[in-house]
């Protein structure tokens, strides 16, 4: 074998074909592939196939550091070489390449490293995780046994890719208490790539990185000129790798703008005023009575990302789209609607499929050729992106985003704009080199939509007479950080809510995976506002309502009414007509339910009050510890298509009775918040560890309600105290030390 070692860590590699076959924790004596079974050290893809083998590997010391260089030949006229280091006092591996081709052939994508045949961590992977940035963050518990031939895992996870792959270029395999270890890209241009960590065919778990060609064709290869590093970890819980990544991730471009309580480029009423958000209110029809009635209830300023109803050829959700810029215009917002909105104080967005074209619509030939070319067989994706997209690089497609929506600002006086299926959504690949990018292109896609965000906003900003129109998209990527305001997003409401996240949907439904907040934990200081719940007002979707309510607020984010694919609730003995939706949904007749209105008002109100800055601006923190009782909840979901296997399921899912959040605004303050879900008044006893966030010899630790503010007590933040903190029944405290 090949040694590469320190005093922290252990990686070897085998003479003769250069794979990996050993990684050692050498201060936790852990081995992290027990079992020496074959492997490949990489794949390369071809036009018409996949190689994994060659004809000779070498391999010699690299003089410049402590590490390898390591030279496949892969044919006469190809040749992957790759460098593998360490430093004399980190416990982290690094690796780059090279695949270099001379030949007459086109190469797709190099997937190298791959670190094979890894175990258990804890005693049959009891206490065993996988922290991935899949659709912002989710925890599978016991990956080794819960990947299965049916469902081999996270195989491949574009990014950045939001609905199906990685929102940021980490992951971490971690044995609670034992060990673990940490993988990430440090690519700070965007390239197009897939962070994978599934169950391979010899039954162990396996991690690679996976690279596209950004010009594919004979005689140009694949070059990764970031490291790919490998780390080990304590195995304390999966922020341990989020803080490792975030030293990194918040000094790269996506984050330029700075903190949102730092800079003036951001929307000041969506980050203090709004306390609440609903999605696919018909926007051509009258829903006037609807809004004054959440209104009468919750008592805090709404957005409304209305539903696509509103342009001039229909906008629906499977029964047509626009295409170029005529079938757009003129608008058919419903007047009514807007003068509600605008008569309480509230916001309104239209919904657009930006980047879907109606191939039979107004601009149809232009269309055509603009369409993006994402190579579908297989799609190295859970998505086969089967939608007519265009691609965001072509410049009739760049003309039409900004002068539709420049157009539409000055038509109908929008307050925002929101994408659906859009840049978040898509693959970052186009094969049509007809529209000015490389064949591949990835990195090129990825600025291309940047720019087509960017120049939009401007324009109409412009429109506004310099207003700030904030936009949003559905899910989120680190790399639209600094051009998007906030996001749509779904997995807060799982079960009882589809899309995202369906893949691990019955492990959800299990208790072995979880969302985690994984995304706002590295990022929310930064932007963008999340919008999650998948929610109604109706008693019929189950209590997990109150779970999904509490922990969306104290994530950081905005809750969110949806009616997509199901009626509003029945009011004043009404309910919406499907002749008037934009989907055909089945009638239901379930009323507005007055306590569940007052139980959102209640957290909207802290979002907009006592907690704004550290829930709208506040950098997360790890939650402080504590015992904590479960609750069975109830859920059941009817808001999704049709054809959807969740479309009506049932079923309960064990909780904790008490949410936990905790943040930090600037320097200055403090805020830990407990929601607690149940029927029941709760006391928990909390151990306040303030000596990392405070440099004075004392600090005051306020308690506040929803009614009232005391003082707690007074400490010096180097003295752990414990205190009991009780919590009202479906309420809240927040513990604010200053």
């Amino acid at each position: 074998m090949i040694f590469l070692e320190n005093d922290f860590i252990s990686i070897s590699f085998h003479k003769e074909t250069g794979s990996i076959c050993s990684l050692i924790d050498k201060q936790k004596k852990i081995e992290y592939i027990p079992e020496k079974l074959s492997s490949v050290p990489f794949r390369v893809e071809l036009e018409e196939e996949t190689i994994t083998d060659f004809h000779r590997f070498s391999y010699e010391a690299d003089k410049e550091r402590l590490g390898y260089k390591f030279v496949w030949e892969l044919a006469p006229d190809l040749a992957l070489k790759a460098r593998v280091w360490i430093q004399d006092d980190s416990n982290e591996v690094s690796f780059d390449c090279e695949l270099q081709n001379d030949s007459s052939k086109s190469i797709y994508t190099l997937e190298y490293p791959i670190i094979p045949n890894i175990g258990n961590i804890t005693e049959q992977g009891e206490d065993d995780y996988l922290a991935h940035s899949f659709a912002t963050g989710f925890l599978i518990h016991n990956p080794l046994k819960n990947f299965t031939s049916e469902w081999n895992g996270f195989r491949y996870m574009p990014y950045p890719e939001g609905f199906s792959g990685s929102t940021m270029q980490f992951f971490s395999y971690y044995g609670k208490g034992q060990g673990g270890l940490y993988f990430a890209a440090y690519d700070a241009d965007s390239y197009t790539k897939w962070l994978n960590f599934y169950k391979n065919e010899q039954g162990f778990l396996e991690a690679t990185f996976l690279d596209s060609c950004e010009d594919i064709g004979p005689h140009k290869g694949i070059t990764v000129n970031y490291p790919i590093v490998i780390k080990t970890l304590e195995g304390h819980n999966w922020y341990e790798a989020a803080d490792i990544y975030k030293d990194w991730a918040v000094n790269q471009y996506w984050c330029q703008k700075g903190e949102l309580s730092k800079t003036d480029d951001k929307c000041d009423w969506l980050l203090d005023d709004v306390g609440l958000s609903t999605f696919g209110i018909n926007a051509g029809a009258d829903r006037a009575e609807w809004i004054e009635k959440y209104h009468e209830h919750i008592d805090t300023k709404m957005l409304h990302i209305l539903g696509p109803d509103w342009t001039n050829k229909i906008q629906s959700f499977g029964m047509g789209i626009p295409g170029g810029y005529k079938d757009w215009f003129p608008t058919r917002f419903n007047e009514a609607t807007l003068n509600a909105i605008r008569e309480n104080g509230d916001k309104f967005a239209p919904f657009e499929f930006d980047y879907l074209f109606n191939l039979f619509g107004a601009d149809g030939i232009k269309g055509k050729r603009a369409l993006q070319e994402i190579p579908r067989d297989p799609s190295k994706s859970i998505d086969q992106y089967k939608f007519p997209f265009v691609c965001p690089a072509d410049p009739y497609v760049q003309d039409l985003h900004v002068r539709r929506d420049e157009t539409l600002q000055l038509e109908s006086n929008v307050d925002s704009i929101y994408y659906d299926i859009s840049a978040n959504n898509i693959m970052k690949l186009c094969m049509d080199d007809s529209h000015g990018h490389t064949k591949g292109a990835g990195r090129q896609i990825t600025q291309a939509y940047r720019e087509n965000y960017i120049n939009t906003k401007e324009a109409m900003s412009r429109a506004a007479d310099g207003r700030y129109i904030p936009m949003g998209t559905e899910m989120i990527n680190e790399v639209f950080l600094d051009v998007l305001d906030y996001y749509q997003t779904r997995a807060g409401g799982a079960p009882a809510a589809p899309l995202e996240g369906y893949n691990v949907r019955e492990l959800l439904k299990k208790g072995e995976a979880e969302l985690i907040p994984m995304f706002t934990y590295v990022y929310h200081e930064y932007g963008a506002v999340r919008l999650d719940g998948w929610g109604k007002i109706v008693e019929e979707i189950g209590d997990l309502f109150y779970f999904h309510v509490a922990r969306t607020y104290l994530w950081g984010g905005l809750y969110e009414l949806n009616y997509e694919y199901s009626p509003m609730e029945v009011i004043n003995e009404k309910e919406n007509s499907v002749d008037e939706h934009y989907y055909p949904f089945e009638a239901r007749g379930y009323g507005f339910s007055q306590a569940r209105a007052e139980y959102i008002s209640k957290f909207a109100k802290l979002r907009t009050g006592a907690g704004n800055k550290y829930l709208a601006y506040g950098r997360m923190l790890k939650p402080f510890e504590f015992e904590v009782e479960k609750v069975n909840l109830n859920w059941f979901i009817y808001n999704c298509a049709k054809d959807h296997k969740e479309y009506n399921d049932t079923g309960e899912l064990v909780v904790d009775s008490i949410i936990h959040s905790a943040w930090q605004y600037q320097d200055e303050s403090i805020g830990l918040f407990f929601a607690n879900v149940s029927d029941e008044a709760k006391t928990i006893q909390i151990k306040l560890d303030l000596a990392s966030y405070f440099a004075t010899d004392s600090v005051k630790v306020d308690r506040m309600t929803e009614n009232e503010k005391v003082e707690l007590l007074t400490m010096n933040p180097k003295d752990k105290q414990t205190v009991d903190v009780q919590i009202p029944a479906k309420g809240y405290i927040l513990l604010e030390v200053n």
